[in-house]
């Protein structure tokens, strides 16, 4: 019984072996096939690292000494003569604004990541003010409005102006001129404000996100797909998003052009897109704004290529802005996030 048993298992081995002889394999695929599955394995175990927490700023996994400063909130330039912009890449989350016509201006807001270099950085407007104080960062700019001005001395924001700090440089390697070629690093800037005096722990309110990525329409019957997103702030000035569904990111473009970052060439990308709808008007001659950044209203968020409507509150200057769906406070899927402060809604297409 026993010579038995030990024929049959080595008349089905060398059956095995004739198998795997006869199958014709290319050696590049196979081993592609093997990097494939250690990079798999390398992700899921960095993944899952007990080391790490949940960031509050864009709800994916860092070391703590990572998310342990104070977040830095940088005013970008965004005039056609300023791009591309350096460091938007590694933002957790970027808003843009309407400045005077027909431009507009970012608002990134840093935390865990540090880029080679960042800018080129631009001047203070309140309503950009309000948002970097949301999110408790050390406001980063180059001059402003005398509404700014004001704001940053009555709010007692800490802020750091280009026009006095030495934390800041004028760049001309890309063929960038003043008032478009003031950059920084994250590094000088957080010197900068320990010397100022300024605190240096992080005190915001997080925002609220799923464990993973998830449709929309899993959870909301009224929402509608969404992979091509239109943002029209004037006939010279749009921005727009293509859902990729292989990467489950959008890849961003402005005024029809490939958005990239300065520092990798690579084009920049969206897992969270809100736009918040908040009336303006025009404040004096030159055409600075007013925007109605507190109070409530209507706005979109997209994911994973879907959209739904949702409303926003923001109850003061330092309060942080809530989203809501249905009366439910808003779970963003975990990534970077960009807001788009639109005059209307209506002003947003999509397909």
């Amino acid at each position: 019984m026993k010579k038995l048993l030990i024929f049959i298992l080595a008349v089905f081995m060398l059956a095995s072996c004739s198998e795997k002889t006869n199958q014709v394999i290319d050696p590049e695929l196979e081993k592609e096939e093997d990097i494939s599955d250690i990079e798999e394995i390398e992700t899921e175990i960095e993944e899952d690292d007990p080391n790490k927490i949940v960031s509050p700023l864009d709800g994916l996994k860092y070391y703590p000494e990572e998310l342990s400063l104070r977040p830095v909130a940088v005013s970008l330039d965004n005039h056609p003569r300023a791009r591309w912009q350096a460091g938007l890449k590694d933002a957790e989350i970027v808003f843009e604004f309407q400045v005077e016509f027909p431009y507009t201006r970012y608002l990134a807001i840093y935390l865990a990541k540090q880029p080679e270099m960042v800018g080129p950085v631009r001047s203070a407007r309140p309503y950009i003010i309000y948002y970097a104080l949301e999110n408790d960062g050390i406001f980063v700019h180059v001059g402003g409005s005398e509404d700014a001005f004001s704001e940053i001395k009555r709010l007692q924001a800490a802020e750091i102006d280009g026009l006095y700090s030495g934390a800041m440089w004028r760049y001309n390697d890309t063929g960038k001129y003043a008032p478009h070629n003031m950059y920084t690093t994250l590094k000088s800037i957080r010197d900068e404000a320990k010397r100022m005096g300024f605190r240096t722990e992080a005190n915001f309110e997080k925002y609220n996100f799923n464990e993973k990525s998830s449709k929309l329409s899993d959870n909301y019957k009224d929402s509608f797909k969404a992979n091509k997103i239109n943002i029209e702030y004037n006939k010279d000035n749009t921005t727009d998003y293509v859902y990729n569904n292989d990467s489950r990111l959008y890849f961003r473009f402005k005024d029809k052009e490939e958005h990239i970052d300065e520092l990798n060439k690579e084009q920049l990308t969206a897992k969270n897109i809100i736009v918040l709808e908040q009336p303006k008007s025009v404040l004096d001659s030159v055409g600075r704004l007013y925007l109605e950044s507190m109070g409530t209203g209507k706005g979109i968020y997209f994911t994973e290529g879907e959209g739904v409507f949702i409303t926003w509150s923001k109850k003061s200057e330092k309060d942080r802005t809530r989203f809501y769906i249905n009366d439910e406070e808003l779970k963003l899927n975990p990534g970077n996030t960009w807001i788009q402060i639109v005059d209307s809604v209506e002003s947003v297409t999509n397909e």
